[in-house]
C-alpha cells in the first residue's frame, strides 16, 4: 500500500513537472507573450491597448507556428498576410481604442452584415462570431469582466482585420480562383492592404466601388440584385441533384415535402406516393397536373431564391475575372446565344447565334478579328474527323462525297475514298476533310477569323432556320452568326473612319453577289470576347438567366458555394 501510494506521488510530481516545462517552453516559444487562449484582465479600459498589443502578437506568432488555428478552434485565414499588417501597426488594435469600437469598426460591422448587397455572404467573414464579441464588449452591461478583458479586444481585432482583408480580396478577385493562384496576385502586397486600411471609412459604397469592375454591366447586375434581395425569400431548400438517378425520387419528395407541410415523411417513396406530390406542387403552381417530374420541374424547384442568389454571386465574380474592356469591341454571351457589338457602353448591333453543344462546347476566347472570308472553304477539324467522320466513312466509303467533303493528302491531292481500308484507322486519318465554298457549305458565305488555339471562328451558316429555335447549343464549337452581312457591314465602316486602304462596303457586296472567294483584312481590328454569363440584366432593369448549358455555373457552385450561408 505504501508503495502504490509511493508511485502515486511519483507519477504525480512527474506529471505536475512536465506540465510546468511544457507552460515554460511555450512562453519561451512565444517570448513571454500570451495569446487570445488565456484571459488578460486590465484594471482601467485606457490599458487595453498595451496589453492587447502583446495579445495581439503572441496569437499572431502562435498562428503561424500551428498553422492557422489555436486549440480553442480559433482559426484566421491569411495569418501570413494579417501578422504583416498588424507589424506596420506595431502590433497596437486597428478597430478599437480604450475599450470601445472605433467609427471604422462600427462602419465594417455594418459593412458585413449588409455584404449581400455585394453578392458576398456575411459569414465568410466571422459575422456570427463577430456580433457575438460586439454584444459581449459593447451591450452587456453586466459584464465588466469581459469589458475589460484585453484578449477579447484583441480577439475581436484580428478577426475584424481577417474579415477586411478577405472581404478586399474577394471585391477585387472573387472567389472563383484558387487560393493558390490568388496568393501569387502581385497587386495583393501587404502595402495593399494596408493602403485599403488607410482609404477605409469614407462611405462603404464609395470603399467598395474602388475595388469592383467598372463594366458597365457589372454596375447593372449589381444595381438589379439590390431589387432582388428586396424582395429574396432564402429558405434552405434541398437541391436536387440528377447525377445519380436512382437517388432522384427520394430527394425530390423531400424538397417537394418542404414546402408542402401536408406531406406525410417518406424516406423511400413508391412511383404513386411521388407522383402524388408531383401533382399536388403542379395544382399549387397553376401547372399541367400529370404528376410526372420532368427535367423542367427540377430545374423550377432547383431555382429557388437561394440558388438564385448563388448564381448571381457567380456571375459578380465572372466580371472579376474579365480585363478592362476596350471602348469598341464584339461580346459573345454563350449561354444567351446572342452577339453584341459594343461602342462606348451603346450596344450597336445585335444578333442571335448558334453555339457549341455540351459536348463539343465554344471555349472561352479573347482575341480580335482581323480579317474575313467570302466563300470559305472548310477544313474539317481533327475532332470532328474523329467523331463524325471517320465513324461515317467506316460505314460508307461514299460518305465524304455525299457531304461535298474531299480528301486531301499531304501533296494537296484529292484521294479517292473507295481506295482507302478506313478499317484500319481508329482515331485520325492522314488526310485532310475540306468542304467546298458554296451555298451549302457548313460556313455559309462568310467566316471572320481571328487568332486562337481551337480553330473556332464567326461564321455564316447553310443551316439558317436554327435561329429560330430558342436554345441554340447546336454547333461543333464555331459560332455561327445571323445577322453576319450586318456585322461584316459594320467592321468595313469602321475600318473606312480609320485607315486610306479599307475594303470598301460595296466590294464586299459585289464578291458575294458574284460567289467569289476573296480574302478581306481587316484594317483595324476589332477585340472579340466570348464569354459564359449566365445572369444578365434586360433594359429594363430585371434579372435574366439563362440555361446553364455547358454545367459551369454547377460545377463552380458545388465547388465554392455549396456550404455557403445565407442571412
Amino acid at each position: 500500500m505504501k508503495n502504490s501510494k509511493t508511485r502515486y506521488d511519483l507519477l504525480s510530481y512527474i506529471k505536475t513537472f512536465l506540465c510546468a516545462a511544457g507552460l515554460f517552453l511555450l512562453a519561451a516559444c512565444n517570448n513571454g507573450h500570451v495569446d487570445v487562449r488565456e484571459k488578460e484582465i486590465v484594471e482601467k479600459p485606457e490599458e487595453i491597448n498595451d496589453r492587447a498589443e502583446d495579445v495581439i502578437q503572441g496569437t499572431l506568432k502562435e498562428l503561424l507556428r500551428s498553422g492557422s488555428s489555436l486549440a480553442d478552434s480559433f482559426r484566421i485565414r491569411d495569418a501570413p498576410l494579417v501578422q504583416s499588417i498588424y507589424d506596420q501597426h506595431e502590433f497596437q488594435p486597428i478597430w478599437s481604442a480604450k475599450g470601445a469600437f472605433t467609427k471604422n469598426a462600427d462602419s465594417l460591422f455594418a459593412f458585413i452584415g449588409a455584404s449581400m448587397r455585394y453578392g458576398l455572404f456575411p459569414e465568410d467573414y466571422s459575422y456570427s462570431r463577430l456580433k457575438a464579441l460586439q454584444t459581449q464588449l459593447v451591450g452587456d452591461t453586466s459584464s465588466r469582466e469581459k469589458k475589460l478583458d484585453a484578449s477579447l479586444w484583441a480577439y475581436s481585432d484580428m478577426l475584424l482585420t481577417a474579415a477586411f482583408v478577405q472581404m478586399v480580396k474577394d471585391l477585387k478577385v472573387g472567389r472563383l480562383l484558387p487560393d493558390s493562384i490568388v496568393s501569387r496576385d502581385s497587386t495583393l502586397t501587404p502595402a495593399f492592404f494596408n493602403d485599403q486600411l488607410s482609404a477605409y471609412g469614407a462611405g462603404n459604397e464609395a470603399f467598395a466601388s474602388t475595388l469592383e469592375p467598372q463594366h458597365t454591366a457589372y454596375r447593372q447586375l449589381k444595381t438589379a440584385l439590390q431589387s432582388f434581395l428586396d424582395s429574396a425569400h432564402f429558405h434552405n431548400y434541398t437541391l436536387i441533384n440528377t447525377t445519380d438517378s436512382v437517388k432522384v425520387p427520394a430527394i425530390l419528395y423531400k424538397r417537394l415535402s418542404e414546402e408542402d407541410s401536408t406531406l406525410v415523411p417518406n424516406a423511400a417513396p413508391d412511383s404513386l406516393a411521388l407522383a402524388g406530390a408531383v401533382r399536388h406542387y403542379q395544382k399549387r403552381h397553376d401547372m399541367k397536373a400529370d404528376g410526372r417530374w420532368t427535367k423542367a420541374l427540377i430545374t423550377r424547384l432547383n431555382s429557388n431564391d437561394r440558388e438564385r442568389f448563388i448564381r448571381i454571386a457567380i456571375n459578380m465574380d465572372r466580371y472579376k475575372q474579365l480585363q478592362p474592356l476596350p471602348v469598341q469591341y464584339i461580346w459573345v454571351n454563350l449561354p444567351s446565344y446572342y452577339l453584341q457589338v459594343r461602342d462606348s457602353d451603346t450596344v450597336v448591333l445585335r444578333s442571335r447565334v448558334v453555339v457549341g453543344k455540351p459536348t463539343t462546347r465554344t471555349p472561352i476566347i479573347t482575341s480580335t478579328v482581323d480579317n474575313m472570308i467570302t466563300y470559305p472553304k472548310w477544313t474539317i477539324p481533327e475532332s470532328i474527323i474523329k467523331k463524325d467522320i471517320l465513324p461515317g466513312l467506316k460505314r460508307d466509303a461514299g460518305y465524304t462525297r455525299r457531304k461535298n467533303f474531299s480528301l486531301v493528302d499531304e501533296q494537296g491531292n484529292e484521294v479517292d475514298p473507295y481506295k482507302v481500308n478506313w478499317s484500319k484507322y481508329k482515331n485520325a486519318i492522314p488526310y485532310k476533310v475540306v468542304q467546298g465554298s458554296g451555298d451549302d457549305n457548313a460556313l455559309g458565305v462568310l467566316k471572320f477569323n481571328f487568332p486562337n488555339k481551337f480553330s473556332v471562328y464567326l461564321h455564316d451558316t447553310n443551316q439558317r432556320y436554327l435561329f429560330g429555335r430558342s436554345s441554340r447549343a447546336l454547333s461543333h464549337g464555331c459560332v455561327r452568326v445571323q445577322a453576319w452581312d450586318e456585322l461584316a457591314r459594320y467592321i468595313l465602316r469602321n475600318d473606312s473612319l480609320y485607315s486610306t486602304n479599307a475594303i470598301p462596303v460595296d466590294s464586299l457586296e459585289r464578291w458575294l453577289a458574284m460567289k467569289q472567294k476573296r480574302y478581306v483584312p481587316v484594317r483595324k481590328p476589332i477585340p472579340l470576347f466570348i464569354r459564359y454569363f449566365t445572369c444578365d440584366v434586360t433594359p429594363e432593369g430585371r434579372l435574366s438567366f439563362y440555361e446553364d448549358m455547358y454545367g459551369e455555373d454547377k460545377r463552380i457552385r458545388d465547388k465554392v458555394f455549396a456550404n455557403k450561408i445565407l442571412l
